[in-house]
């Protein structure tokens, strides 16, 4: 009993002295170099150190280790006490160490268990996949808990030696830093291998770096980012990030992110080599009318699908023969398939890589692999009068994308609007921006003719015309059929309660691209007609609602603000009401940085009852504001809401005449 109480106090003696001593030698370091420093305010947790350290072993091959060391503040801040590690799987990226550590504030120690290491070995839900995610998560982590983790990564990715670091995160940073370097052996040479790393963004978010060209970077003193912040630019071109690249004389793969010339002929090549020949009833067609026809057999016959067996299919297309055997592919499969095809109907085509619902690829940019698609480039001898068509130095190019069929032919879908293309020549990239006309417009027509009854019900025929994928119904019809489109109303678009009805009276066909989709349904609501204390109040079918809150009152702007246009609506509406009513608002146009909207209201008198003729028109607007200029953004933004809020309710009620 002594014994066992003098340890006791021994250790705790121990502890008091040193508190950092269980934790790894490198973690305990720094945990006593921050011990003298405040917590950042408002901080859930804070991260004391975030260390990479990226190798080149030779042979494309990378090594990367990972120090994290982090201080959990609050109860939220708990979260911390997971970590993860994605990667390409198969034999691209593996795993070689994951250990952790959770020093809590009485001074256990809580290890990581390797037996509770998890790799997810298909990491992408909607798509197949060898992409893998391994994680850990510490048990027993407090308010307090100082939480270490280190793991050690081999990556031959197979685009070659290049590797990508974020900054930023939800939590703020006292000490971040990156080292890169060559690890040469007895039998290594890698003294010809040169090492790049570039800085991205680093304005406004980091004024002071300390340096080592080519080998390290240290940051100090990193805020989070922002929470609860709406309406920003995507985050990966406005977040700083780094580039790493090891440039390898003796790796083609490496040798290609020298210049995008380099990167186009490589990709080419892979086309190339992957063509086979038609399989289609592309035999006996021709010309313009023969790509129409092509089309069409693609968009009935083929299906978009992820599949990426081995890392290598994340950049390699499968045979175009076996894409139309099988009927689906990704996009790179889907491309290769028409540049065959196409190439039998006597169009040369190349694959053209591009860069959608990310960040835009700037051609000023040093190479990195950061496109997401390919979509293809059919040469042509003069135009056949599509808007997706675009004059080059080597010529005019159609641009197709063929993940796309309800798109018709020579437009492309609005992911693509503003953006640039590299197309991947035999020989060189030749850079095209995609002509604002070659986007198909989305556009929603509503017509609804009804009539409304004293208890609020409301009873009308609503005439749907889509264009582009105002509210994607030609795609759900696709995929779906009618119980689709009448599931997408009822839940997503109308707000159909329980206790009404809607009936699906008409459908077109969703490949049938040279007019709007239609969808025409009965619908009844129980209170499409309600009453608002003295006032009746409409229900806002295809009105859109209002913008969401951009943010919480009296804090600070950090994003730039942007919006994106995505269509226009039109509701022309005629009813009968069971009363003498008009309109709040007969006429009202209003105009903001972010969009156009506008509504006419005419009552005509048919004894005690009135006929109501509604024309609403709404149009989104591109609308940027910089970093210099994102309060005036908040401003503009708060402005957009508060007045379609009032509109909205405005052009939606109506006063009864006694």
């Amino acid at each position: 009993m002594v014994r066992t109480a003098l340890l006791l106090f021994l250790s705790l003696t121990l502890f008091a002295q040193d508190p950092y001593r269980k934790l790894p030698d490198w973690a305990a370091t720094v945990a006593r170099s921050a011990q003298a420093e405040p917590a950042p305010e408002q901080a859930d947790a804070w991260v004391l150190q975030d260390r990479t350290e990226i190798a080149y072993t030779g042979g494309g091959e990378i090594r990367q280790r990972r120090f994290r060391l982090v201080k959990v503040l609050t109860e939220r801040g708990r979260e911390q006490r997971t970590f993860a590690l994605r990667g390409l799987g198969g034999k691209a990226s593996r795993v070689k160490k994951l250990k952790g550590w959770n020093l809590r504030p009485d001074g256990e120690m809580v290890k990581l268990d390797q037996d509770e290491v998890v790799t997810i070995n298909d990491a992408g839900s909607p798509e197949f996949s060898t992409e893998s995610l391994t994680g850990a998560s510490l048990d027993r982590v407090v308010p307090g808990s100082l939480i270490a983790f280190e793991s050690l990564e081999t990556i031959e990715s197979p685009l070659g030696p290049v590797a990508g670091e974020g900054i930023l995160e939800s939590s703020p940073i006292r000490h971040w830093e990156l080292e890169v370097a060559k690890k040469e052996g007895w039998f290594t040479d890698l003294k010809a291998v040169t090492i790049s790393i570039e800085k991205r963004h680093f304005t406004p978010w980091i004024s002071t770096v300390e340096e080592t060209p080519g080998a390290r970077l240290a940051l100090s003193n990193l805020p989070a980012l922002p929470k609860d912040e709406e309406g920003h630019p995507d985050l990966g071109e406005i977040l700083p990030s780094v580039r790493v690249r090891f440039q390898d004389p003796d790796l083609p793969l490496s040798r290609m992110w020298g210049s995008w010339n380099e990167l186009a002929v490589w990709t080419a090549g892979n086309y190339q080599a992957k063509r086979r020949p038609a399989v289609t009833a592309a035999k006996g067609w021709s010309g313009a009318a023969g790509l129409e026809a092509l089309w069409s057999w693609m968009g009935k016959s083929l299906t978009y699908k992820q599949i990426y067996l081995t890392p290598e299919r994340g950049w390699l297309p499968e045979a175009s023969d076996e894409v139309g055997r099988k009927k689906y592919g990704d996009c790179k499969d889907l491309s290769c398939f028409l540049l065959s095809e196409a190439s039998s109907l006597g169009y040369r085509g190349f694959p053209a890589l591009a860069s959608i619902s990310n960040p835009e690829v700037d051609s000023s940019d040093a190479p990195f692999p950061e496109f997401n698609h390919v979509i293809t480039a059919l040469k042509l001898k003069r135009s056949l009068g599509f808007p997706a068509e675009v004059e080059t130095p080597v010529g005019r190019f159609l641009l197709v994308d063929p993940t796309d069929p309800l798109v018709p032919l020579g437009r492309l879908g609005a992911a693509h609007r503003g953006r640039n293309v590299m197309i991947c020549l035999d020989t060189c990239a030749q850079w095209v921006r995609v002509p604002d006309a070659a986007i198909q417009p989305n556009r929603l027509e509503l017509d609804l003719d009804g009539e409304a009854r004293l208890d609020g019900r409301l009873v009308a025929t609503l005439q749907i015309d889509e264009t582009g994928s105002a509210w994607g119904l030609r795609a759900v019809v696709r995929a779906r059929g009618a119980k689709g489109v009448h599931d997408r109303l009822v839940q997503d678009l109308l707000d159909i309660p329980p206790t009404g009805t809607l009936v699906v009276t008409e459908l077109g066909d969703p490949l049938e691209l040279a007019k709007a989709f239609r969808v025409t349904v009965r619908v009844e609501h129980p209170q499409g007609y309600r009453a608002n204390g003295a006032e009746r109040e409409l229900v806002g079918w295809g009105f859109p609602w209002p913008r969401t809150v951009i943010q919480k009152s009296g804090v600070p702007r950090r994003f730039p603000v942007q919006a994106r246009t995505f269509g226009e609506r039109i509701l022309r509406a005629r009813l009968k009401v069971p009363e003498r009513a008009q309109p709040v608002v007969p006429k009202r146009t209003v105009e903001t940085a972010f969009s156009t909207f506008s509504v006419e209201a005419v009552s005509e008198p048919a004894g005690s009852s009135s006929k109501l003729t509604l024309l609403f028109q709404h149009r989104w607007k591109d609308a940027d504001f910089g970093f210099d200029q994102r309060e005036a953004g908040v401003q503009a933004w708060k402005k957009d809401r508060n007045l379609y809020k009032a509109f909205r309710e405005d052009a939606l009620a109506f006063k009864i005449v006694l």
